[in-house]
């Protein structure tokens, strides 16, 4: 009887440990939302060069320590954050509303990439100054080809060289975006031509 009431305790005593630990995670992912949401919100309106984990703090009720923390006192974690937040917020909104046909599909895919940009120039033009370095200290890097990848490949296209190809002029429409104003007539003639070669690509 005894060492069925010491089983049980144990086993209570387990029970309750575990749901702290579940309690203490999810405020952790809430305020970890919260500090991201209110980065994106700051990246919008104000330059990066104005910005650092302190800003978080005014713009918020989480204290300095708690941001230092979420972010390992590291302004390359909190923008690694960001952009993993973007990219996802990205991918989930492209399925969810990418047609069916599989050539559509990966010219919409590009197409909300584009209107993503413009909605938000500021945001995005902060984001793409901190990518390179970010990226290239990241262990799990952010934007992978394999997405580009699997999309080809339901066309029968799984020529690595055709991968690297469109994704070397999408970076280069990328660079023009960000050097030209996205609303003047030269970088929609490079927009165009760009969708007309992913077209020739796609045989569509």
């Amino acid at each position: 009887m005894f060492k069925i009431f010491q089983t049980n305790l144990s086993l209570l005593r387990k029970i309750m440990v575990d749901a702290r630990v579940i309690r203490a995670q999810e405020k952790y992912d809430e305020v970890h939302k919260e500090l991201i949401e209110a980065g994106i919100k700051l990246l919008s309106i104000k330059p990066i060069s104005s910005l650092s984990l302190n800003s978080l703090a005014e713009y918020t009720e989480v204290s300095k320590t708690s941001i230092y923390n979420h972010f390992n006192s590291s302004p390359e974690h909190f923008y690694y954050d960001v952009l993993v937040h973007c990219r996802n917020y990205m991918l989930d909104f492209f399925n969810d509303t990418a047609p069916k046909d599989s050539k559509q599909k990966i010219i919409y895919f590009y197409e909300i990439y584009i209107d993503m940009l413009k909605s938000n120039t500021t945001l995005c033009l902060n984001l793409y100054s901190q990518f390179f370095i970010v990226n290239n200290k990241a262990r799990v890097k952010l934007f992978r080809n394999k997405y580009l990848v699997s999309l080809l490949e339901e066309i029968g296209i799984d020529d690595g060289e055709v991968v690297k190809e469109l994704s070397l002029e999408f970076e280069m429409l990328l660079y023009k975006f960000f050097v030209l104003d996205p609303d003047s007539r030269l970088f929609k003639k490079y927009e165009k031509e760009f969708y007309k070669r992913l077209k020739k690509t796609l045989n569509y």
